[in-house]
């Protein structure tokens, strides 16, 4: 065979070998989206411009109202700094809107409780992560103290949440993301925990948050259609025992006073006893409750019983709940319709929530960027910014609050970023401990923002008045 032939046949076979690799769907090597295989990539348009539906913008919500004394309306707009990505309140000053929860920010030294926070998320929030610092931020400005909810036998906070030191044994977990979990027996978290015979939780600070190194209250949750004897321990010696009878309610033990550390033993544990977890807060200012659940989208939300949300809106009102899902919808295949489906679900859990916490704020904070490698480098996945408009919309229709996460994040490609700085992890999607800060610092200034623009309206309104 001549040479030129040889050649000829080399070329070919190569071509035919990266035709077919082409066909092949996207492979992942520990979590990162490798490169797909396109050897016409320099003369086709891009596979993702090609499949991107455009979703089109929410329309926007009519001014929150300022008025006089008499009902007339007062010039009034609302200011943002440069920089700062706005809190859009879509309520039109109705329940649900932010006008409770800055309300609560203002009076927070005049109340007899902390402004509560319950921040719902899945991975992105894991271990405390971003939701530790934006909680800092709001006990520094606002006062308070204390780390919030904590599950009682999560061994993810046991391996890596840092702003708080947990030891557990003779915990059974159920989570709702997998099975077998029965809805009838969850938490405000979505989880549940059996609890064994001589069972331990402790809880101690953590030395790198200096607002949650000590707290003034420490609540234990529980329930159990039998008894229960608990002895409780905290950091200054003091020794409690409380046994607890059966009741189809969830119950709270209360502690109080200055805490560092705190430990619960359970004994004569009847058939059924559930331990939820343990909040540890301050009497005033803010605290934030981190709930997040690993592989979730959200709308499981919508199932949790109503009883059980009484029972915890009893023993513990939330002024805001923030909402951020989306993580694991943003994934290459997923189309508009297959989006707009899932809106749909998330729809019935924000609309649950609304109905069991009618006084709260609820702000939907849109999904956070997620990057993947495509032919012009690493690039935020489509679908992120199908979602952030989608969620906008679903604010509009749910007549609550929403934030652009995503943007006031960085936007486009601002995961990228952070891994170019060692701030998150390489599969383009979570944050490290220290991403986690950056990012907080980026959102804190919104609900500064907010604040600012309520008091302002309310001064206005008040000067009419006079």
């Amino acid at each position: 065979m001549k040479q030129s032939l040889r050649t000829f046949a080399l070329v070919a076979i190569v071509v035919f070998i990266l035709l077919m690799m082409h066909q092949l769907p996207t492979l992942k090597v520990g979590g990162t989206e490798l490169r797909h295989v396109n050897i016409l990539s320099q003369i086709l348009p891009p596979i993702e411009e090609r499949q991107v539906d455009v979703v089109p913008a929410a329309m926007p919500p009519k001014p929150l109202a300022a008025l006089d004394s008499r009902g007339r309306k007062i010039n009034f707009k609302e200011r943002w700094r440069k920089g700062v990505e706005p809190i859009v309140d879509f309520s039109g000053g109705k329940a649900g809107g932010m006008d409770h929860f800055y309300a609560m920010l203002d009076s927070a030294e005049q109340l007899d409780r902390p402004v509560r926070i319950a921040y719902f998320g899945d991975s992105y929030i894991e271990g405390d992560i971003m939701t530790a610092d934006l909680r800092e931020m709001l006990q520094e400005k606002f006062g308070g103290s204390g780390v919030g909810w904590l599950d009682a036998g999560s061994s993810i906070n046991v391996r890596s949440r840092r702003s708080i030191t947990q030891k557990i044994s003779g915990f059974t977990e159920h989570v709702v993301v997998k099975k077998p979990f029965d809805e009838a027996r969850e938490g405000i978290a979505e989880k549940y925990y059996d609890v064994g015979e001589g069972a331990w939780l402790s809880l101690s600070e953590s030395r790198f948050y200096r607002h949650t190194k000590q707290w003034t209250s420490a609540k234990l949750f529980l329930r159990t259609p039998s008894s229960v004897t608990v002895e409780a321990t905290t950091s200054d010696g003091r020794r409690q025992t409380r046994v607890f009878s059966s009741s189809p309610s969830v119950q709270m033990w209360n502690l109080t006073g200055n805490m560092s550390g705190v430990d619960y033993r359970f004994s004569r544990v009847g058939s059924g006893t559930l331990v939820y977890g343990v909040a540890l807060e301050s009497d005033e200012g803010v605290v934030l409750d981190n709930f997040s659940m690993r592989g979730s989208s959200g709308i499981t939300l919508a199932k949790m019983p109503a009883g059980m949300l009484e029972d915890f809106r009893r023993h513990r009102p939330y002024d805001l709940i923030i909402l951020q899902f989306g993580l694991n919808d943003a994934v290459a295949g997923n189309t508009l319709p297959i989006l707009e489906l899932y809106m749909g679900k998330l729809k019935k859990a924000v609309s649950h929530l609304k109905e069991c916490f009618p006084e709260a704020s609820i702000l939907i904070a849109s999904v956070p960027d997620r990057d993947q490698r495509t032919s012009d480098g690493i690039q935020t996945v489509p679908e992120v910014k199908n979602l952030v408009r989608l969620q906008e919309k679903l604010a509009a229709d749910c007549h609550v609050a929403y934030l652009n996460f995503w943007r006031a994040m960085g936007g486009q490609n601002s995961v990228k970023a952070l891994v170019d700085r060692d701030m998150a992890t390489k599969d383009y999607t979570h944050l490290s401990f220290g991403g986690g800060a950056v990012v907080a610092r980026r959102v804190y200034p919104s609900f500064l923002g907010g604040l600012d623009n309520y008091l302002r309206r309310r001064k206005m309104e008040k000067e009419a008045a006079e």
